[in-house]
């Protein structure tokens, strides 16, 4: 089992749950109609399936606030010494909110308590916003990764040791 791999975590201001269907159909719609989805064509389909998903090495969460599914957080353990934020999407009522700080929160003293040495994710290019949030959570850019999901845009490879 994943070090990330509970079905349910209770945290302090949300809980994160493995999604059920109607969180996954939910959360696909909501997502797939912002950026950096929208531009990257993603449909809410292919988040419906992907949110659903659980393997050996990925856990896909919904996150609820106030008992309703306003986000996902996907993690993959092990990666490179250490967790891959392999997905974070908050919709956008909930955006600001403080919800994105918890989730980096988790996901970094989760990975602490395994003795991982380094948290990655990926950002698009054009995501300036996310770019924004990481960097001020402690993530630096180590790679860039030109067409990796479409030829038009680059993924900025971020990272943040642990130790």
């Amino acid at each position: 089992m994943s070090k990330f791999g509970e079905s349910n975590y209770d945290l302090a201001t949300c809980q994160l749950r493995h999604a059920t269907q109607a969180d996954a159909k939910f959360l696909g719609k909501e997502l797939a109609k912002i950026d950096p989805w929208k531009t990257l064509k993603s449909t809410p389909q292919e988040f419906e399936e992907g949110f659903q998903s659980q393997s050996t090495s990925t856990n896909t969460y919904a996150v609820i606030s106030q008992e309703k599914p306003v986000g996902v957080i996907s993690v993959r353990y092990p990666w490179l010494l250490g967790p891959y934020l392999g997905f974070l999407g908050i919709i956008p009522e909930a955006q600001g909110s403080g919800l994105g700080k918890v989730l980096m929160n988790w996901l970094e003293e989760t990975a602490k308590e395994h003795s991982a040495r380094n948290v990655f994710i990926c950002v698009s290019d054009f995501n300036k916003d996310a770019q924004v949030f990481y960097k001020s959570c402690g993530y630096q850019e180590v790679a860039n990764l030109d067409g990796l999901i479409v030829d038009e845009y680059a993924e900025l490879l971020l990272r943040k040791r642990l130790s």
